[in-house]
């Protein structure tokens, strides 16, 4: 029986990243073991959602489960002390946090005839191929602009979420016209 809605799984996916905004933004954290505590928590928050929903029998959206992958990343780099990462992902900014999303994206439409949309429909991996496509073009307009917290980190994320709504849209209403 399924205890949680689609809806709320959907708003429960996003906690961990609402979480990690709000704590980067609301501090000034120097790159290094500063991170470690909202990669640490945002990680907690998105494996236990994510445990949650895959106990429900719930498909996990790809977007968010490479953002949980990152904070994951986060975490191991932080606690190794593997310096290279952390350097990388300070450098790279959303960037790296894209990347991973795009990593998901890729093996997720590789592998799962579902592709990164997440929905069994019949044109759901061509549609995960032109999401794949926006993103590589996200992480390069994220890297160009780094340093403006607007076009840099929010526009990349809202085009990439609201891109991938809309194909799985475009997706369903495709196979619902063409039975």
């Amino acid at each position: 029986m399924k205890i949680v809605s689609l809806q709320l799984a959907r708003w429960a996916e996003s906690l961990s990243l609402t979480f990690f905004v709000i704590y980067i933004h609301s501090q000034t954290l120097p790159a290094g073991e500063a991170w470690l505590l909202p990669y640490l928590l945002a990680c907690i928050i998105g494996v236990a959602v994510s445990v949650l929903l895959v106990c429900q029998h719930m498909v996990l959206n790809r977007l968010f489960l490479g953002i949980n992958l990152y904070f994951l990343s986060g975490v191991l780099a932080l606690a190794l002390q593997i310096q290279q990462l952390n350097q990388l992902y300070a450098q790279l900014g959303a960037a790296a946090m894209l990347t991973w999303i795009l990593l998901v994206g890729i093996a997720a439409t590789l592998i799962a005839p579902v592709g990164v949309l997440g929905i069994p429909e019949a044109r759901s991996r061509i549609h995960s191929w032109y999401l794949l496509v926006a993103c590589v073009f996200a992480i390069l307009w994220a890297i160009y602009f780094k340093t403006n917290t607007a076009l840099g980190e929010w526009l990349p994320f809202i085009v990439i979420f609201t891109l991938r709504n809309y194909l799985c849209a475009a997706a369903t209403k495709y196979t619902d016209l063409n039975p």
